[in-house]
């Protein structure tokens, strides 16, 4: 591939329902990941934490309620919510459909989407999913 023809990456499928991944680890020398997720449904994921990646959500369309440690953030296109490694997070679609992208800096993370939607596509539930991956992956379900 050209050098040029690198940098004009699209979304590519991911393996997961409703999640594209626009720019893999292969592409930006590890330095981070981005995903373009959407949540046909109201809904998000269970409280986690990563311990060694930076989350960055940018929201594209509805509106979403993020829980970043205690603080609760309601957030609409055009806007940002970064989470630091470490913090425990959460959030969920107020409206459907919603869609965000996802930036994961350092990248590492990829796998673990990919087995998510694996398991949850075998009938497990994110939380399951998450909780059997944690082990390998840098994503930890917390209370």
């Amino acid at each position: 591939m050209r050098k040029d023809e690198k940098s004009r990456l699209g979304p590519r499928p991911l393996g997961r329902p409703n999640w594209t991944i626009v720019a893999a680890a292969t592409d930006t020398s590890g330095a981070y990941e981005l995903f373009e997720e959407t949540r046909p449904e109201t809904g998000g994921p269970s409280p986690h934490v990563h311990r060694e990646h930076e989350e960055a959500f940018i929201v594209l369309e509805g509106r979403y309620l993020f829980t970043r440690d205690v603080d609760e953030i309601e957030v609409g296109p055009g806007e940002v919510v970064v989470i630091p490694s470490g913090t425990r997070h959460h959030y969920r679609s107020l409206l459907a459909p919603s869609r965000t992208l996802i930036l994961i800096a350092p990248a590492g993370l990829e796998g673990f989407f990919r087995e998510m939607g694996t398991r949850m596509a075998a009938g497990a539930t994110a939380l399951e999913a998450m909780t059997a991956l944690s082990a390998w992956h840098d994503a930890h379900p917390v209370p």
